[in-house]
């Protein structure tokens, strides 16, 4: 197995990005166009269901079949190249900050497989470890720790290669998130949160300066919304996919019905991103307020859940612009920029396959 696989973090090859989820596949590659990218191709294919469950891969050759059907499909032009990032999803990896004194780099990784496995539920030698300085404070280095169990690697890995694809870097999606979202510096320099609204599962994630300082996941998705609409009206689950695409959250009053089957849901949400602010504020920046969240995913573009998102937790909400710093067609519209807001995983994973973030 190339070491390279090993590289959770810091790399920077050449290739595309490939997001992995248990119902869709997305792929997306740029070309360099001077200090900015181009948009090259990209992708998305939905899966059927048992291939990926629950984050693992369950059917490794189906996944390569898959893999290969979505490369042959992407828009404008086929993607070629062999060269893949791509990603696990946060809810099988850990992700911590840690602090230790300045030492040598061998000293360090010893420093960190001690204090990585005093932190984790599994054995240090059973899981993928990468490492980077994240800030040097006096004596002392803040790190950032990426560890993957071998086992969830192993299975997307075995299916990359049997869909003839070269593994260049793996990297946990909310990272690849965060790349694409607060590339430019007013988003970065302050605490933000990230929500990641996905098909199934919401990634959260608080980062500063593109560090993820906290990190957390939910089954809760564009899937749960539709699942809830379906029961509450009784109609077939394609009826509830295109009301909830029609109506979005309704009017989110309590004699609308909409309201009654939506608010659960909403509320669950927002418990789980004011816990994630509450910790960060009182055990990890306590000199600093979260102020500012950030949505992305297919989720995102569910209508009216930036406005209520924005009245009930009192702080700026808006919808991340993954493609903002892209050398775009003149014709590019808003509405296929709007069309590329679920890829902002991908988008992240195709900068990291490129030299796109230098």
């Amino acid at each position: 197995m190339s070491l390279l696989l090993h590289n959770l973090l810091g790399m920077k090859p050449k290739g595309f990005g490939l997001e992995t989820e248990d119902r869709s596949l997305k792929a997306f590659m740029f070309d360099e166009a001077g200090r900015k990218c181009r948009i090259l191709s990209c992708g998305m294919k939905n899966l059927k269901r048992g291939i990926i469950q629950d984050g693992q891969v369950i059917d490794v050759e189906a996944l390569a079949a898959e893999i290969k059907e979505l490369l042959k499909s992407t828009k404008p032009h086929p993607i070629k190249t062999k060269s893949v990032v791509f990603s696990v999803p946060e809810n099988k990896a850990f992700i911590r900050t840690i602090s230790i004194p300045k030492m040598g780099k061998d000293e360090a990784g010893e420093a960190i497989k001690w204090e990585t496995e005093a932190n984790i539920p599994i054995a240090v030698d059973r899981v993928y470890l990468d490492w980077q300085v994240v800030e040097e404070r006096g004596e002392s280095n803040e790190i950032l720790v990426t560890a993957v169990p071998k086992e969830i690697i192993d299975k997307y890995s075995e299916a990359m290669n049997l869909a003839g694809l070269d593994i260049l870097a793996v990297e946990v999606d909310i990272i690849a998130t965060i790349r694409s979202l607060t590339g430019d510096d007013h988003l970065s320099e302050k605490p933000v949160v990230i929500v990641d609204l996905g098909e199934s599962v919401t990634s959260l994630a608080i980062s500063k300066n593109q560090v993820p300082y906290f990190t957390s996941s939910l089954p809760v998705g564009g899937i749960t919304f539709t699942d809830a609409l379906q029961k509450g009206l009784g109609v077939s689950y394609e009826k509830a996919e295109e009301l909830k695409l029609k109506y979005g959250l309704g009017k989110m009053k309590e004699d609308d019905i909409l309201y009654k089957i939506y608010n659960p849901i909403i509320e669950n949400l927002v418990a789980e991103i004011e816990k994630s602010i509450r910790f960060y504020e009182d055990s990890i920046n306590v000199k600093e307020k979260v102020e500012k969240l950030i949505l992305s995913g297919g989720g995102s573009l569910l209508h009216d859940i930036v406005g209520y998102l924005t009245l009930r937790m009192k702080k700026e909400v808006i919808v991340g612009d993954a493609v903002r710093g892209l050398d775009l067609p003149k014709n590019f519209s808003e509405e296929i920029k709007k069309s590329l807001t679920p890829f902002a995983t991908a988008i992240g994973l195709a900068e990291r396959a490129t030299s796109c973030d230098d």
